[in-house]
């Protein structure tokens, strides 16, 4: 999904850009708005988009320096030239900032869409890719799960669980973030993983308390529970218990003794 950014001096423009993205069902999750160059880039200080939309005739900046001024400060990459005017000279300096195009007011919708469709595809390719596990990443797989043989969106699915397991996540809230429905989502990850998804995130988290537990952290057993995003001890020591046949104490304690015994050795 994308992050955009709308860079519009007219507001009657700006609000009906919006519109037709967000009604025409366009790979969008946020769209932040700008009313001329320097607002855009005092937002784009804190708001990265993956795409950023703008007008090139704009009071004070336009657009093409807006891109330029972007570009050099490092906060976005992708830029979609929005004009009423056919102009040439335009067209051969927007060649030069390497936008991705040029669209002539008023909007083909069809053509914005098939534009921003594409981006979203080349962007879910460079997650795909990037997200391909190196040997650190491989540490900390779910023993038993085929990652190589995924579909993206259990991928998708998985590196949300895999950022957020600290935080209080459900069902819903992963559906929102891959936007799939719910039901879909479970039967899936179910048949691609042979797990339901709250099984996946207790040995996931499961994996990084031993992780804290074995290594130079000297944390309680409390905190470690809710640094792996469990709100009770007495929840992750269950849970603990049932996927591990011991208590955590019990784990950290048998570690402990066989490394002392391998010490003297």
């Amino acid at each position: 999904m994308l992050n955009l950014m709308i860079v519009d001096d007219e507001p009657f423009m700006l609000k009906g850009l919006i519109n037709i993205i967000e009604k025409g069902q366009t790979p969008c999750s946020e769209i932040v708005s700008a009313n001329d160059g320097f607002d855009a880039l005092e937002k784009l200080e804190n708001y990265r988009p993956d795409l950023l939309i703008t007008d090139i005739q704009m009071p004070e900046m336009n657009g093409l320096e807006l891109i330029r001024k972007a570009r050099e400060r490092g906060l976005c990459n992708r830029f979609i030239i929005l004009t009423g005017y056919d102009d040439p000279a335009y067209l051969h300096q927007a060649i030069r900032c390497k936008v991705i195009d040029y669209l002539l007011k008023p909007i083909n919708k069809a053509e914005l869409y098939d534009v921003m469709s594409n981006l979203s595809l080349e962007l879910l390719a460079a997650e795909d890719e990037a997200g391909s596990p190196s040997q650190a990443d491989q540490d900390h797989n779910v023993p038993g799960v085929d990652y190589d043989q995924m579909s993206r969106n259990v991928k998708k699915i998985i590196r949300h669980i895999e950022s957020h397991y600290k935080e209080n996540i459900s069902l819903d809230h992963i559906a929102e973030h891959v936007y799939l429905h719910p039901n879909y989502i479970s039967s899936l990850f179910r048949k691609e993983t042979g797990l339901t998804l709250i099984h996946y995130l207790h040995l996931f988290r499961i994996k990084k308390a031993k992780t804290l537990m074995l290594g130079d952290s000297e944390d309680s057993l409390h905190r470690i529970s809710e640094q792996v995003g469990y709100e009770s001890v007495r929840h992750f020591f269950s849970v603990f218990k049932k996927y591990c046949g011991v208590t955590p104490s019990e784990y950290r304690q048998h570690y402990k003794m066989n490394e002392t015994l391998s010490s003297r050795k």
